[in-house]
């Protein structure tokens, strides 16, 4: 299913400034039986980004109704995904956003990529990207301008492992193309510092809660990719796929799974 502002429609404006300029946020989450996974996560998260974009006049009730029916068409569904997108929307030509005070709400339903109960349970490979992350004062907002994110998935498609870890401009680990990054040390877990480039994920969030509660130190770093070699575990995040486990990096073959497991059960008991 696909709703613009509450209505079937598949025909977006071309003046609108989510398509001119990337201007808006998006949000994608997990549905089970058509009850969506952390909402309350991800509205809160959507309302901080909208206010960081200055965007006015989004309905949240409204949109609220709108993403309860999408959820709806997906019931019968063990897993799905929504996505959720606020552009500022329709504006005239320029960057200036004045008297833009109807926001387009756009919510989908999509499958749920199959391959990532595959990955949850045997892992996945991954690699170190060439691709750089730029250094952005957006930081950890979920914005719509992710052409970066189009570059490393090709990158990472052409390396041939299942994902790759990007470092920003100055060579400090990020996340992932599509995830957010963790490593492990006895009981001590590492994830980059997003204050200078990537994105605050909902699940990451989760992690780092769950985590604490379980007795791990949780330590947000601002490292070297080398660091990650002496690591006793490698996991990546995002809503949709949850926790998913590192088999190999580089040339170091991970079989111990601990922290993930655990904070997976933890998560979904």
């Amino acid at each position: 299913m696909l709703l613009i502002n509450g209505q079937p429609d598949d025909k977006l404006a071309a003046a609108d400034r989510g398509f001119q300029y990337g201007d808006g946020i998006f949000t994608t989450m997990l549905v089970r039986r058509g009850v969506i996974d952390a909402w309350s996560r991800h509205l809160e998260r959507m309302k901080n980004n909208i206010a960081a974009l200055q965007i006015e006049g989004v309905d949240w009730q409204l949109a609220g109704q709108w993403v309860e029916q999408v959820a709806r068409s997906v019931q019968s569904e063990p897993n799905a995904v929504m996505k959720v997108i606020i552009t500022r929307g329709i504006g005239g030509r320029g960057y200036s956003p004045q008297g833009c005070v109807s926001p387009t709400v756009v919510v989908s339903s999509h499958l749920f990529p199959p391959h990532y109960l595959q990955w949850k349970e045997q892992g996945i490979t991954l690699g170190l990207l060439k691709q750089r992350i730029g250094l952005s004062p957006l930081a950890g907002l979920k914005h719509l301008n992710r052409l970066e994110q189009v570059i490393l998935k090709s990158e990472v498609e052409t390396l041939g492992v299942d994902d790759g870890i990007a470092c920003d401009m100055n060579g400090y680990l990020v996340e992932t193309s599509a995830s957010n990054l963790f490593w492990r040390k006895d009981r001590t877990l590492f994830t980059p510092v997003l204050d200078n480039a990537g994105v605050a994920g909902t699940m990451r969030a989760r992690v780092i809660e769950t985590a604490k509660l379980l007795g791990y130190k949780v330590i947000e770093c601002r490292e070297q990719a080398s660091v990650i070699d002496g690591s006793d575990e490698i996991f990546i995040t995002n809503a949709v796929m949850g926790l998913v486990p590192v088999r190999q990096y580089h040339n170091k073959n991970y079989n111990d799974f601990e922290a993930c497991r655990a904070i997976t059960l933890r998560l979904t008991a």
